[in-house]
């Protein structure tokens, strides 16, 4: 026991108590700093050639732990044909070094797609490609199969008959359909972000809500693009169409920047993984984004759904998509608003939103793109 002036007496734990307390007030000063920090980052100006000062000065969680920039600059996009060119947090800015043209973005994909496939989706990632799906060991892997070529009991088109009904249904009904209150992230990007008079195009979609929420928010048009076969209901055939991929991708001259909008939730994760049958392809996801970047006019949106957690594939389900796929995913749109189920506002999307499920915790949000 301490004495002061013989009247004042601090104990023990008086001392760990008062420490504890300025311990904690230190640590929510440095947290409050990063979020304002990373506020500031998405604001930078774009310069082209990052030096490796700055790129040592930022850091993203990864399945290796927190790693510089510098370190996934180097180790992971470079490899896969990008380089940083803005270091923000959560997510960098990249540009890609030799930028496809539209025809290699489409016979490339047309040429993969008619490589032999298994018969039986494999269970396990071959180790020749490990690196390309997991970005040289930056991604985690964990595993999560489903077998859903031609499988009984497998996901089939439903509900394209029964349009009219649906255009009744509330937000929350609607995304019941899918994914319970995760869904309504879309609706609520839409509703912000309307689509009077626009055409736009939808990619991956058994059951036609985000089709329905798009039409609510006053679109004109949409193309669905779809594996199966889709019976629209009658009254709706106007507004309403659906083509498969192998002919988008035959025809993309027709569609090349048509569309004012793209919609897309719960599909491009899966793409490349062959749980569906797909082509086996470590960059499918890629493709799929540089295919959409083609059929947007300069200035169309893409509003985006997608697992957000720390980057990660649960080999055959899905990706999880966190700082560093992110980064290309992104490449040549402007990141607008991100929206979540919970409200009808966009929420700032921060390093600690995307991580805090922790390893393989995933979380399905609205991203709001713009083609620049």
């Amino acid at each position: 026991m301490i004495r002061l002036n013989n009247t004042i007496r601090v104990t023990p734990f008086c001392i760990l108590a008062l420490l504890g307390l300025l311990l904690f007030t230190i640590l929510i000063g440095i947290e409050k700093q990063q979020e304002r920090d990373e506020t500031f980052r998405h604001f930078q100006d774009s310069r082209p050639g990052r030096s490796r000062l700055d790129l040592l000065e930022y850091s993203v969680r990864t399945h290796k732990g927190y790693v510089t920039l510098n370190e996934i600059n180097e180790k992971v996009y470079n490899s896969f044909g990008y380089e940083i060119t803005i270091a923000a947090l959560p997510i960098p800015t990249l540009r890609m070094l030799n930028e496809p043209t539209c025809g290699s973005v489409f016979s490339e994909w047309l040429r993969i797609s008619r490589e032999p496939q298994p018969e039986i989706p494999p269970k396990e990632i071959m180790s020749r490609k490990s690196d390309e799906f997991l970005m040289n060991g930056y991604a985690g892997l964990d595993e999560y199969y489903f077998n859903d070529k031609n499988a009984a009991g497998s996901d089939k088109p439903r509900n394209w008959d029964q349009i009219s009904k649906l255009m009744t249904y509330s937000k929350t009904d609607l995304g019941e359909l899918a994914y319970p209150g995760e869904s309504v992230s879309m609706y609520h990007a839409m509703a912000v972000h309307r689509l009077d008079e626009m055409s736009g195009v939808v990619i991956g979609s058994m059951q036609p809500w985000v089709e329905v929420m798009a039409l609510r928010h006053g679109a004109k048009h949409i193309l669905t693009v779809e594996y199966n076969q889709l019976t629209i209901e009658e009254q709706f055939k106007d507004r309403l169409s659906s083509i498969l991929p192998v002919d988008l991708v035959n025809n993309w001259n027709d569609y090349a920047d048509s569309f004012d909008f793209a919609a897309s939730f719960s599909s491009i994760e899966h793409s490349g993984l062959g749980r569906y049958g797909d082509p086996l392809d470590p960059i499918g996801d890629l493709r799929e984004m540089l295919k959409i970047r083609c059929l947007l006019k300069k200035g169309g949106l893409l509003f985006l759904g997608l697992p957000f957690g720390t980057d990660a594939i649960q080999y055959n389900a899905h990706r999880i998509y966190g700082s560093i796929r992110l980064g290309m995913m992104m490449t040549g749109f402007e990141w607008l608003a991100t929206y979540s189920g919970e409200s009808p506002e966009a929420f700032e999307f921060n390093s600690t939103r995307l991580h805090y499920k922790g390893t393989f915790g995933l979380t399905q949000y609205t991203m709001v793109l713009r083609k620049l």
